[in-house]
């Protein structure tokens, strides 16, 4: 019995025994489960912690989608490929005026979604103000040559232009602030319609006063003195010019009476000004159904900004010197009905649409484009200068059917044709009116064209010149050549008489002017001599000397205000940057070497090529100098030095600058009250 129970109390130890190990192991296998599950679980969250960290932060994307928009209707057109509807990111797109920055710390970058799965990166490097209170961003694409970016902001609408080798974009707004988004073929666009040539009687090349024009026949009154034509600037031309100008000064500079607007003008009209070719005149009319097709007056009046943008944009790209101004927009009472692009533009050539010749001579305009809805026969018409003469002025008129007048540049190019450019030479070969070399220019083994070319290769935003080139190849032919072709010669060539079509009524002196009288004596530097002739021209150096409390970069606006207080050429604006020097000319536009094409790092102020001479007034280009935004972008803490030069004998002598760091003729408090020396 003994055994028995001893036999029994051991197996039943043994049995407890192997269930407590069994149980053990097993709580071990679940508590080697649990931390495994633990670790996996702090491992993910540890690297989710790492990707974030390691992650940028979203880009700040300009467009962003638009929802429940079922109802409003996108426009198609011949050239869409496809579109979307969006909202803009204004805080992306400031005033620079509100932000006391009129230029871009470097370059400015936007990230542009124009549809899932594409977006590009804009660089910014330029924000003009325009005439009508809107604001124009110029830039290009990062990593994306040849491409161009032209943005027009106004009161909560963008109208813009993305271009690229092959394809564009465009941006119009809507309705209620809601934009679309368009991808465009260029190849799409309708063809450009070839130019009229009216038959004028040939007369010499002198500058009038403007002549109303009712049927394109009458003699322009006799020449003033003081209407008469420049030394000619252009020797290769074959065109005859009088002479006239002020006589060289013997060692005595005569300035201003005032920081005003002075009488450079006619009897009649005291804002009357005679123009030096630097920039042309021209008024915009648009017809209701271009209204309606663009989202009313105010879409209309911000894609005529976008094309006025647009154009002289490509005038800078082709080294050309003038550029267009739009001085006004207005609706026209002139119906499409039964549209017809060559009666539509001998009506506003000969008077049938009410009221818009004494329009164009209310305005002092130049050139005259009449935007229509059209037909899509045709992007645009006009008349074509054949010989180059003020007996052309009543035929500077040109129809452009909007949805041509940005992307395809059938603004531009109809303002072209105004100026005497022609057709590529499978077009048009013409030569000898007025030039041999006034042609566009197609690369088609480079497939691209200049806006002047008809071909089906893209274009691009350039004029012809032999002297630029795109991805390499050139834009032109050099004259003399058997198929010349120099559209930046031409206007070269065409300019001052074009400019002179009608004498400037708001004269660009005018509105130089309003913008120098905010700015106390304390925030502007003066020189009060430069000149510039046909054997002359004044150099100018500001560096920044990278003091403390200076922004890493100062922007600058330089005047050159001529004795009579007109503005010579246009102002000009650059951004100096810390430790750089920034090199400005004062020079006649037809210097051989210095010039835009020869010379892309200079500020070129330039005019025609009679005796020129008065006083330098430079600006900042910030409205609040004085408020340190990352520094102060105070002008007068430059350095400036400069010198007149004379080629004929390779002599000169020393500009002075009144009012930076350096000025010992200036008062020692600079207050409002204190003129400058030299100036007052």
């Amino acid at each position: 019995m003994v055994a028995l129970y001893l036999s029994s109390q051991i197996k039943t130890r043994i049995t407890r025994f192997f269930n407590h190990l069994y149980f053990a192991h097993l709580f071990h296998i679940i508590f080697l489960a649990l931390l495994s599950l633990t670790m996996a679980l702090m491992t993910i969250c540890k690297a989710e912690a790492l990707e974030t960290d390691l992650l940028e932060p979203r880009p700040p994307y300009l467009f962003m989608t638009v929802e429940n928009a079922e109802d409003i209707q996108v426009k198609k057109r011949l050239t869409t490929v496809r579109s979307r509807l969006v909202n803009i990111d204004f805080s992306l797109l400031p005033d620079p005026e509100e932000n006391f920055v009129a230029e871009p710390e470097g370059e400015m970058e936007l990230i542009l979604n124009v549809f899932s799965g594409l977006e590009f990166t804009a660089l910014i490097q330029k924000i003009e103000k325009n005439r009508s209170g809107s604001y124009s961003w110029y830039g290009i694409l990062k990593d994306v040559p040849f491409s161009q970016v032209v943005l027009v902001v106004n009161q909560g609408t963008v109208f813009g232009q993305i271009s690229k080798p092959n394809f564009t974009y465009q941006i119009r707004h809507i309705t209620n602030g809601i934009h679309a988004v368009y991808e465009v073929d260029p190849s799409k666009f309708p063809p450009d319609g070839e130019p009229i040539a009216p038959e004028i009687e040939s007369k010499s090349s002198t500058i009038t006063n403007p002549q109303k024009e009712s049927d394109g026949t009458s003699e322009p009154a006799p020449p003033s003195l003081e209407d008469s034509l420049y030394q000619n600037p252009f020797p290769k031309s074959g065109i005859g010019y009088g002479q006239m100008g002020d006589a060289p000064l013997s060692g005595i500079a005569t300035k201003p009476d005032t920081l005003t607007s002075s009488s450079n003008s006619s009897a009649s009209d005291p804002g009357v000004q005679a123009d030096d070719g630097t920039v042309i005149d021209v008024l915009v009319v648009y017809t209701a159904e271009a209204k309606a097709e663009e989202g009313g007056t105010s879409a209309i009046e911000t894609l005529i900004d976008l094309a006025e943008s647009e154009t002289n944009a490509a005038y800078s790209n082709s080294g050309v010197d003038h550029v267009i101004r739009v001085v006004a927009k207005q609706e026209i009472s002139f119906s499409e009905s039964g549209f017809s692009f060559s009666e539509f533009l001998n009506s506003a050539q000969d008077g049938s649409i009410s009221g818009l010749q004494a329009l164009r001579d209310t305005n002092g305009a130049d050139l005259v484009v009449v935007l229509v809805d059209g037909d899509d026969s045709l992007c645009g018409l006009g008349y074509l200068m054949t010989t180059v003469a003020s007996s052309f002025a009543p035929f500077g008129y040109s129809v452009t059917q909007t949805n041509c007048a940005t992307g395809n540049y059938s603004f531009g190019h109809e303002i072209g044709h105004n100026m005497a450019a022609r057709h590529d030479r499978a077009n048009d070969n013409t030569d000898g009116a007025p030039f041999d070399y006034n042609h566009g220019y197609v690369d088609s083994s480079n497939g691209f064209k200049t806006i002047m070319g008809t071909s089906s290769d893209t274009r691009i935003s350039n004029f012809s010149n032999p002297n630029v080139l795109f991805g390499g190849a050139v834009t032109g032919v050099a004259e003399g050549d058997p198929l010349a072709a120099d559209n930046r010669l031409t206007f070269q060539n065409t300019s001052l008489t074009v400019s002179n079509f009608r004498q400037a009524i708001d004269s660009p002196s005018n509105q130089a002017f309003a913008s120098i009288v905010p700015f106390s004596n304390s925030n502007r530097v003066i020189s009060p001599y430069w000149q510039s002739d046909s054997s002359s021209y004044s150099f100018i150096a500001v560096t920044h000397p990278s003091l403390t409390s200076m922004a890493s970069q100062i922007g600058v606006i330089v005047r050159a205000i001529k004795n009579d207080g007109t503005l010579f050429g246009s102002a000009k604006s650059f951004t100096v940057d810390s430790s750089a020097t920034n090199r400005i000319f004062i020079v006649r536009s037809s210097h051989p070497i210095i010039n835009s094409t020869s010379l892309t790092d200079v500020e070129l102020i330039t005019g025609n090529s009679t005796f020129q001479h008065g006083f330098l007034h430079l600006n900042p280009v910030a409205s609040n100098p004085n408020i340190s935004v990352d520094g102060f972008r105070d002008i007068t803490r430059l350095s400036y030095w400069g010198a007149i030069v004379v080629e004929n004998n390779t002599t000169g002598f020393a500009m002075e600058f009144i009012g930076d760091t350096h000025d010992s003729a200036a008062t020692p408090s600079m207050a409002d009250s204190a003129a400058v020396s030299g100036v007052n």
